[in-house]
Parts: structure tokens; C-alpha cells; sequence
């Protein structure tokens, strides 16, 4: 029996949705963690310096800003891999679909297909008889 290619590409379209749904939730769970790191450096930032600190405040605020501007950035960079991922999800589902409807019109053809050769047969079994 020859190969159906449709069903081999419909394979295909499957593991793609599966390995966009599997980059996605873990792009979440980056950007959860990169929250939550955001989150301990504006803390740090807003929390007075810790006892014995041999530095000054200006030393301190300095640090805790380019630690919070780092992190920012790092979350900034996060959200745009989700972002980037769940696009890529969509036109992996789009795909999906797209061959939803290949298989449906090829269905179709070839129901249309059995039905002309019945009334053939049909015709056929008409002229003889």
C-alpha cells in the first residue's frame, strides 16, 4: 500500500504543535523565574543596606540599580522569547488546520470520485441488461 503523504505531513504538523507547546511552557516558566528575580532585585534595591557594609549608600544605590536595570532587561528580553514562541505556536496550529482542510477537499474528491464510478457501474449494468 503506497504512503499516504498527507497523513505523514499530518505527523509532522503534530510533532510541531507538540515541540511549540513544550518551547512555550517552558519560555513561561523563564519568564516566571525571571519575574520573580526582577522582583528580589527591586526589593533589594528598596531594603536598606545590610549591617557592616563597607560601602557607602552611594555605592549601594549604584550597584542595586544596575542590578534592577539588569534585570529589567532580562525580563524585557524573556517576554520577547514568549512572545516569540507562542507566534511560532500559532502558525504551527495554522499549519494544523491548513491540512485539515487538504484532507477534507481530498475526502471530498474522492467521495465524488466513488459516486461517478457507481453511476457508471450503474449505466453500465443499464446498457447490458
Amino acid at each position: 500500500m503506497p504512503r499516504d503523504p498527507l497523513a505523514t505531513l499530518a505527523k509532522l504538523r503534530t510533532i510541531d504543535v507538540q515541540a511549540a507547546q513544550r518551547s512555550l511552557a517552558d519560555a513561561r516558566i523563564a519568564l516566571t523565574a525571571q519575574q520573580q528575580a526582577t522582583a528580589v532585585a527591586e526589593a533589594a534595591l528598596c531594603a536598606e543596606p545590610p549591617e557592616g557594609v563597607l560601602f557607602t549608600y552611594g555605592a549601594f544605590l549604584t550597584r542595586g540599580l544596575a542590578v534592577r536595570q539588569a534585570q529589567r532587561d532580562a525580563l524585557a528580553r524573556a517576554e520577547a522569547a514568549q512572545e516569540a514562541v507562542r507566534d511560532a505556536l500559532a502558525r504551527a496550529r495554522e499549519a494544523e488546520k491548513v491540512l485539515g482542510i487538504l484532507r477534507e477537499r481530498r475526502a471530498t474528491v474522492q467521495r465524488r470520485l466513488a459516486t461517478r464510478r457507481e453511476q457508471a457501474r450503474l449505466e453500465d449494468a443499464l446498457t447490458r441488461g
